[in-house]
């Protein structure tokens, strides 16, 4: 029989003793140093189990007070029906974020310690990471307010080549097409299509010695939704070493991919892609926390810059993260939103073999892309008032109106619209 870990010990314990009525309804139960000492664990172990069961509904807390027994028969399951792809991920963070505020934590008058992130937050998400394939040193996890403050960092930093230029595909992030504009940085851009980007021209950028990174997003691709290769990562892969040019693999939504494909940084063997994971897409936009892996050749100077801007992301936040890590939460919710994309994405097969659609299109994961390059009414579509996107932001220059988005609200009726215009 194998042996529990001291998280499970703690939760039998307290679960049996209240089903038991040992611990008896509205009964305070032992404080966290105590059960800590009992069980010859840290006072987080204690608090994840505790957690716990909160979520199961066997006991509430009081601030200032401590843990009381609910009455029997009020506690339920954990599964629960999600009505809102975010719901049931907002509930278990704040769940989370009221744990942080009980108790007396020591985090919050360290201030000036944690310039790198919460220790206790890179600890969750360096075992997070690893269970995702992403292996790295602890050390090398840095976190920062958001994959914006990131990119603003990465470029105002020196790198080793003393590079200066930077490389977008187009389209792309729009707020990577801002941050451009906004301080004047000088840059080079590549066309990222359907099927990917021309090696041969991206060759040609390395090739200048003026490239000091290449942003990508290289697993479903923002605005057009697609992923590279595997032969296209190591090809690029292999082109960013002969030139000793940097790779920032922005991942912002790695978690929704249920085949778990290879990052550039699990190919990686030069240290050359920074690789970021941002929390926003997962969980809501409201969280404003990311986190990065990054080469020991740049960390110095991105820490020393960051720490310019501010000391830490906020701690109660990133504290109530890697509780909700550690607690499991993140996963479930993961397994949650992958459902829901999958419910989604029947959603949007069954209406397109109710109404077929008349131009090429693929899927994303909040909706459908359309292949407009063929079709001859462009003009119209973009005053036809069918709440499509056409992306105008994603690019530098005048957007080409190549592709658009329509959610699956508005699917049937773009449909019929387009049916009717080619008729």
């Amino acid at each position: 029989m194998k042996k529990q870990s001291k998280y499970q010990e703690v939760v039998s314990y307290l679960k049996n003793g209240i089903e038991s009525g040992r611990f008896p309804t509205g009964s305070r139960l032992p404080s966290i140093r105590q059960l800590s000492l009992d069980f010859h664990c840290s006072k987080d172990t204690v608090q994840r189990a505790l957690l716990e069961l909160r979520h199961e509904q066997y006991l509430y807390a009081k601030p200032q007070s401590g843990y009381y027994v609910l009455e029997q028969g009020q506690h339920q399951d954990l599964e629960i029906e999600v009505t809102d792809e975010h719901a049931s991920a907002y509930d278990d963070f704040r769940l989370c974020v009221n744990e942080t505020l009980i108790g007396r934590e020591n985090y919050l008058f360290n201030y000036y310690d944690n310039q790198e992130g919460l220790e206790d937050l890179r600890q969750s998400i360096h075992k997070l990471l690893f269970d995702q394939a992403l292996y790295c040193k602890a050390d090398q996890l840095v976190l920062t307010s958001g994959t914006q403050q990131a990119l603003f960092i990465l470029s105002q930093i020196s790198f080793p080549s003393q590079a200066k230029e930077i490389l977008v595909e187009q389209p792309t992030y729009h707020r990577m097409n801002r941050l451009l504009i906004a301080q004047g940085l000088d840059y080079q851009t590549i066309e990222r299509g359907i099927d990917g980007i021309d090696l041969e021209e991206l060759e040609g950028h390395f090739k200048t010695g003026q490239i000091k990174f290449f942003y990508t997003i290289p697993r479903f691709h923002y605005p057009l939704g697609h992923s590279y290769s595997e032969q296209d990562k190591r090809a690029i892969l292999d082109l960013a070493a002969k030139y000793g040019v940097y790779i920032v693999e922005d991942d912002y939504l790695g978690d929704l991919d249920s085949k778990r494909g290879q990052t550039f940084h699990y190919l990686d063997t030069e240290e050359r892609v920074i690789y970021i994971k941002s929390f926003s897409t997962s969980l809501f936009p409201a969280l404003r926390i990311t986190a990065l892996i990054l080469p020991n050749a740049i960390k110095e100077a991105f820490v020393a810059y960051k720490n310019i801007l501010d000391y830490d992301s906020n701690l109660i936040m990133q504290k109530a993260l890697s509780l909700y890590i550690d607690s499991q939460l993140f996963e479930k919710n993961r397994l949650a939103r992958l459902s829901n994309q999958e419910d989604y994405q029947k959603q949007i097969e069954e209406r397109l073999a109710n109404t077929p659609c008349p131009l090429p299109h693929f899927p994303l994961h909040d909706g459908l892309l359309l292949d407009l390059r063929q079709y001859p009414k462009i003009a119209s579509l973009k005053h036809s008032q069918l709440g499509l996107n056409f992306f105008e932001e994603a690019y530098l220059g005048a957007c080409p109106y190549q592709f658009a988005k329509v959610s699956l609200d508005n699917l049937e009726k773009v449909l019929n619209y387009l049916k009717a215009e080619l008729d």
